[in-house]
């Protein structure tokens, strides 16, 4: 049984299970190198068909929203992919007689009949399918849709203990027109027991917050999550109290806007003119940890269970997933690892799965190793097609985990591109920058010389599995290899990985490390620690800054190229920059949208 899953909106992706074990999971941007890649993922659909399996043993594709609009997204960009995201045009802060209308009940009501009336066109559904049929390469009978939301609900199922009994949130801006629900799954049913229309969503309201301070909306949310611990209680807390007023969860557990979406930008830039940018993020951030603990207090006195499960981009904040998780009247929860719409491709073939072959089971989700992997013999003909040899010296050491943890115990950083490439948002090891956590000064160096990040955000740690409870506080609320939630840190922990803790909060984002998941990135952690005495590494992704992370060996080739990275953990080689070699300055990524 081969299904497939397909995100063709933002962070398009492609998610294959086969006989109910997730064995692909990768998003366009990896092969187009658009960072956030919007459109259909026609290359990985592509590299599926051509090396796992091809398009007559597909038994079905699942799209991942219902809505035609979808498809006309598609089609207003030429079916082309681009990065998705956008900052603002101060003129579109301008309220004008259009959008005074569309606020009102009257004028939201019309809007929703124009696009129930083009979600009932008979022609347009046609044309639609008959993209989806020439893309995919697929008779129609084996094409299915899924609602947006349970595409994000489903994601969650692979992780769920059959017959264990959870409520899953799902959060995000939106999609088909709805930006929450809350659903019972047991024994890989999902049973949806509310959903909120968009026009009270605090994706949106989050997003919309971040355009204002000058970031990138659909992309720079997490930098305002960053930016949020500079700013302290007393000087948001006016800014909070006039956030209440316009979105809160009612106690019957359902969320409640008091502008519509067209009128949203207007009243946020009234909340905030004139207000200090890092205050307005603490603001944003305290409301959004406030109304999510709520919405979810709430509906676990409603059902009366304790087991959590969060999808949705929203729950990319990591700092709210770890106040859910610090909740006492949750016992157990689970994060989505890479929450975001890319996941809709796991939920939707997952699903898929389930509908096509019901009486089966679905394996456990693990580790995220799901992407594209190279042999040893393509690193070595990448290094001959670059003419590598000329700028690097290049050696094969006999145990390339001690050579490495050698390096970075001499404080030098060192990228690794090894073994199949992790699907999501977090570098998990194999496409990762690796320094030394002990060291505040590679903070600088990394984001001068390799990252050009903002000067607020933090790294993360990579951390053996059973030196947890050394440097994490309650390690015990959630298994935490994903990087998808936060921790308070110890003294220990403020010590060793001092270069890998927010700044300001010194709270952690860790990825602990399994020997079974990943034998290889365990060892090299295990020689890091013999040496140092440490458990753990700097584990920042592999790229430049507004690049996707590398994905091939000449991807990885060309991004110490460009930068001032030295060392290069490529397969069984090592690659070192020679001294007389400088980062070339064509296509040298700079900061996009720093404040």
């Amino acid at each position: 049984m081969n299904v497939l899953g397909i995100a063709y909106g933002h962070n398009a992706t492609v998610c294959l299970v086969q006989d109910g074990a997730i064995t692909f999971c990768q998003s366009e941007e990896r092969f187009n190198r658009i960072k956030n890649s919007t459109g259909f993922p026609a290359q990985t659909l592509d590299y599926i068909y051509r090396h796992l399996v091809p398009p007559e043993k597909i038994d079905l594709a699942v799209l991942f929203q219902e809505s035609v609009y979808g498809y006309l997204f598609l089609r207003r960009y030429g079916f082309k992919a681009f990065q998705y995201g956008f900052y603002l045009d101060p003129s579109l802060l301008v309220s004008g007689l259009k959008a005074r209308f569309l606020d009102t009940d009257v004028g939201w009501r019309l809007w929703k009949i124009r696009v129930q009336t083009n979600e009932k066109r008979v022609r347009l559904r046609d044309e639609a399918m008959a993209y989806y049929t020439k893309e995919l390469r697929l008779p129609r009978e084996k094409i299915a849709f899924l609602n947006h939301h349970l595409a994000h609900a489903y994601s969650v199922v692979p992780a769920i203990p059959n017959g264990e009994e959870t409520l899953v949130f799902t959060l995000d801006g939106v999609g088909d027109w709805t930006c929450a629900t809350v659903s019972r799954v047991k024994s890989n049913r999902v049973e949806v027991l509310s959903k909120t229309d968009h026009q009270h969503s605090l994706g949106y309201y989050y997003a919309e917050t971040t355009g204002i301070l000058g970031m990138r909306i659909g992309e720079h949310e997490f930098k305002v999550m960053g930016l949020a611990p500079y700013s302290s209680k007393a000087f948001y807390e006016p800014i909070l109290v006039e956030l209440r007023k316009l979105l809160t969860v009612d106690d019957a557990g359902q969320w409640r806007g008091a502008v519509k979406p067209v009128a949203l930008r207007h009243a946020l830039d009234k909340v905030y003119r004139f207000r200090r940018f890092d205050n307005v993020a603490g603001a944003i951030q305290a409301l959004a940890e406030e109304l999510i603990q709520k919405w979810v207090h709430i509906w676990i006195r409603k059902t009366g269970c304790r087991n959590i499960a969060v999808a949705g981009g929203v729950f990319l904040n990591v700092k709210a997933c770890q106040r859910i998780a610090e909740s006492p009247e949750v016992k157990s929860i689970f994060v989505m690892p890479s929450a975001g719409d890319e996941t809709c491709a796991l939920g939707a073939a997952v699903w898929g799965h389930l509908k096509a072959a019901p009486a089966s089971a679905i394996k456990p989700l693990e580790d995220l190793y799901l992407g594209v992997s190279y042999t040893d013999a393509e690193m070595e003909e990448t290094l001959r097609s670059t003419d590598a040899a000329r700028r690097y010296d290049i050696e094969t050491p006999e145990r390339m985990s001690r050579r490495v943890a050698e390096l970075l115990a001499g404080n030098e950083i060192v990228a690794r591109c090894t073994g199949r490439m992790e699907f999501g948002a977090r570098a998990l090891g194999n496409r990762s920058i690796l320094a030394n956590p002990s060291d505040f000064r590679n903070v600088q160096l990394i984001n001068d010389a390799i990252k050009c990040r903002d000067f607020w955000m933090p790294f993360a740690p990579s951390i053996l599995e059973e030196d947890m409870p050394r440097y994490v506080l309650r390690p015990s609320l959630i298994f935490a290899p994903y990087m998808c939630i936060t921790f308070d840190s110890t003294d220990a922990a403020r010590r060793d990985l001092t270069a890998a803790l927010h700044p300001k909060d010194k709270t952690l984002r860790p990825q602990a490390v399994r020997k079974s998941w990943n034998p290889e990135y365990y060892d090299l952690l295990q020689e890091f620690k013999a040496l140092t005495g440490i458990g753990g590494v700097l584990n920042t992704s592999f790229n430049l800054h507004g690049e996707p992370n590398v994905c091939s060996p000449e991807d990885a080739i060309k991004t110490v190229d460009r930068s001032c990275l030295k060392y290069l953990a490529l397969g069984k080689f090592l690659l070192k920059k020679r001294t007389d070699a400088t980062p070339s300055s064509q296509g040298v990524s700079k900061p996009l949208g720093v404040v």
